[in-house]
């Protein structure tokens, strides 16, 4: 995702700094903190199903979207 700061094609404007990255390695997963219990959850899902964390989010978060008619068609699983 693009910074609200940055253009389409990733630079900053001038005179505007870039935004800080998140802690660790500056990924969007890191942006938030995903609290004790359901990053454990969270885990298990992913080792189950034989995907990384983010393509676990992915998948919970399409499916809770998809169910709650947010979210038209099932899309990739």
């Amino acid at each position: 995702m693009t910074d609200p700061a940055q253009t389409p094609t990733g630079e900053t404007p001038a005179g505007i700094p870039p935004a800080p990255a998140a802690a660790g390695t500056g990924t969007d997963e890191e942006a938030f903190h995903i609290p004790d219990d359901l990053a454990l959850a969270l885990t298990e899902f992913a080792a189950v199903e034989q995907l990384s964390r983010g393509e676990a989010i992915c998948r919970i978060l399409r499916e809770s979207l998809r169910v709650k008619g947010y979210l038209r068609g099932s899309g990739p699983a």
